[in-house]
């Protein structure tokens, strides 16, 4: 943890933001890359669903960690405030984007998705018809940015009183698995299966096992010298090999679970030690970093809209599965760029004015 002045940093967590946006991007593209030359038969819907995971994990970190210091230097948490910045935050670029989207798709695509469903994404339950297995077009990602809204409406709570907060914390998360491990058990093979799909999607462990891991660090448990230690860490670099190349397969019970520990080691790694083994603050991660919102929200309708007008030109599959990585790549980082510099920073520095800790990426 690095602070400068009042201003409350975390090095390497930017890295975080990237790899996860990244794996999401590079996961749909090469899902549109299947659709323009069939005979890929590329699967990459692990590193989208990990890449998810990470961010949860990493969110669950964040806004425990900032609860935690809030609450010692002011021996209280401002609720109104917590919301109020996390409007700011999600918002605007959220509503922007399904804008954007419906009057793209109608305008360029001739498809019009403005129904009763549009109501799911307009008060962020997209995941109710993630978890049913439908989603509207170019907009079904955001079932996650309704994870989170959800899982910020209660988690503030738990840090008005932070007496036992570990065992607090330890108690929901294992209670959460629990049910989630019953659901499975009990409905996943019947025809009653959404009660696993809702526990499932909604990865409130995930999120609440990055919070364990702020209260460990706040408290400067003797835990964290597991997390951080040299076997751990090269568990966490095997573990993210087998991400990338799609093999870390285990358990429909344990893989995002196990995914929230290999992200909380990176967390914990990077801004606890001088040299961790995966040193995740440079120039190119920070980058990507500050832009990972952006670049999780517009990047489906940019790789849906280049399909629709790739797919028609005559030129080798090949070419077109090449044109679709440049131009999906380059769009998304300008359109994350402009929209970071030139919307989002607005509502940034109208969301610090309600911050007790003041943070930066």
């Amino acid at each position: 943890m690095n602070q400068s002045g009042s201003v409350l940093y975390y090095k390497g967590l930017n890295g975080i933001r990237a790899i996860a946006a990244l794996s999401v991007l590079f996961s749909h593209i090469i899902n549109g890359a299947n659709q323009l030359y069939p005979e890929l038969k590329i699967h990459s819907l692990d590193m989208a669903n990990y890449g998810v995971t990470m961010f949860f994990t990493l969110s669950g970190f964040l806004i425990s960690s900032l609860l935690l210091i809030e609450q010692d230097r002011t021996g209280m948490v401002k609720l109104k405030d917590f919301y109020i910045r996390r409007i700011l935050r999600i918002w605007p670029i959220y509503y922007l984007y399904i804008f954007i989207s419906i009057a793209s798709l109608y305008f360029l695509m001739d498809i019009n998705i403005v129904n009763v469903d549009i109501l799911y994404y307009l008060t962020f339950f997209a995941n109710v018809p993630f978890m049913l297995g439908a989603g509207t077009m170019a907009i079904s990602h955001l079932w996650s940015i309704g994870v989170e809204e959800q899982f910020y409406v209660f988690w503030p709570w738990f840090f008005f009183n932070t007496k036992n907060i570990l065992k607090k914390l330890i108690f929901f998360v294992s209670i959460f698995y629990l049910l989630k491990v019953i659901a499975f058990l009990a409905f996943k093979f019947t025809d009653y299966d959404i009660f696993y799909s809702i526990l499932k999607v909604n990865r409130f462990d995930c999120m609440g096992i990055g919070g364990i891991g702020a209260v460990l660090y706040h408290y400067k448990s003797r835990v964290i010298d597991f997390f951080t230690s040299n076997p751990a860490q090269w568990l966490v670099l095997g573990c993210l090999v087998l991400m990338l190349v799609e093999k870390f397969r285990f358990s429909l019970l344990l893989d995002h679970q196990l995914v929230s520990l290999v992200t909380l080691s990176l967390i914990l790694s990077n801004i606890s030690l001088r040299k961790p083994l995966l040193n995740l603050e440079n120039a190119f991660f920070n980058f990507i970093g500050k832009l990972s919102y952006g670049i999780y929200v517009y990047h489906k309708l940019i790789v849906l809209l280049l399909i629709y007008y790739i797919n028609p030109i005559s030129i080798p599959n090949g070419m077109k599965v090449g044109v679709l990585f440049f131009l999906s790549l380059f769009l998304t980082f300008l359109i994350s760029y402009l929209s970071f510099n030139y919307f989002e920073k607005w509502f940034l520095k109208l969301k610090y004015k309600y911050a007790t800790v003041k943070s930066t990426s």
